[in-house]
């Protein structure tokens, strides 16, 4: 005869042993759609940088978070942007954050000189290393100001209205007009983050030569699944030794 309670508490252990791998098989299927969705959203983000400048702006308005950021590369120097092609071209637009120029330029100076040379954009830079002073001559509110300041590293970002306008600001007939060839390789995921490799051969505009680099584009996400942030990562240095840069001392 059987003993009808070893056969409902066997029936239950199988029950909770089937709820318990559905239980999981659903939470790994979430994590694993979250993550798939990052990626793609990456993926198309880049994919877009490589169409034309409407595809990346609606992308980014779409996808970005009003508080994302964009990193462009970080590099040597003193921390202030101007507009070469602006009317006021020697004009200061913008300093970053955390840099030498931060802390004592103010937007609109007008830069006369720098280390005495009044053609200070097209001055070609002697061997410079970090905290090398330089002495920056400006005009402000009609008063002329010697402003020392050191070369630093610096770490640039852009909030997501000034990175739209800086991506409408160029023609969209010359946005990847340099552009040979690309492949958007690959779009892998981690929790709150995805990460895209991609390649590219382009014609340099200075030198007029072909080449060629790999990059990688970090993504990052918030908890909404709105881009917080993007960095790409590239092989500079083979871009400038392909092109006849050199770095000296």
């Amino acid at each position: 005869m059987y003993n009808q309670s070893l056969i409902i508490g066997d029936m239950m252990k199988k029950f909770l042993l089937l709820f318990i791998a559905t239980f999981s098989i659903f939470f790994l299927s979430a994590d694993d759609h979250k993550a798939n969705g990052m990626a793609d959203i990456a993926k198309a983000m880049v994919s877009a940088s490589y169409e034309g400048r409407d595809a990346f702006a609606s992308m980014v308005e779409k996808h970005m978070a009003e508080d994302g950021y964009n990193y462009p590369d970080r590099f040597v120097g003193f921390g202030f942007y101007y507009n070469p092609q602006s009317e006021n071209p020697n004009t200061i637009t913008s300093t970053v954050e955390g840099s030498s120029a931060a802390a004592v330029m103010k937007v609109g100076d007008v830069v006369l000189s720098i280390d005495g040379e009044s053609a200070w954009q097209d001055a070609e830079p002697g061997a410079r290393k970090l905290g090398d002073m330089s002495s920056i001559v400006v005009l402000r509110d009609g008063e002329e100001l010697k402003l020392d300041m050191a070369l630093g590293v610096v770490n640039p970002r852009f909030v997501k209205s000034d990175w739209l306008d800086g991506i409408n600001g160029v023609a969209a007939e010359d946005w990847g007009s340099n552009m040979i060839d690309h492949n958007v390789i690959e779009a892998v995921a981690g929790e709150s983050s995805a990460y895209v490799l991609h390649w590219r051969k382009f014609t340099d505009t200075e030198s007029g030569v072909e080449a060629e680099q790999y990059a990688v584009t970090r993504v990052g996400f918030n908890e909404d699944g709105m881009v917080n942030f993007v960095g790409v990562l590239e092989e500079e240095e083979l871009y400038y030794r392909q092109t006849g840069w050199m770095i000296t001392r």
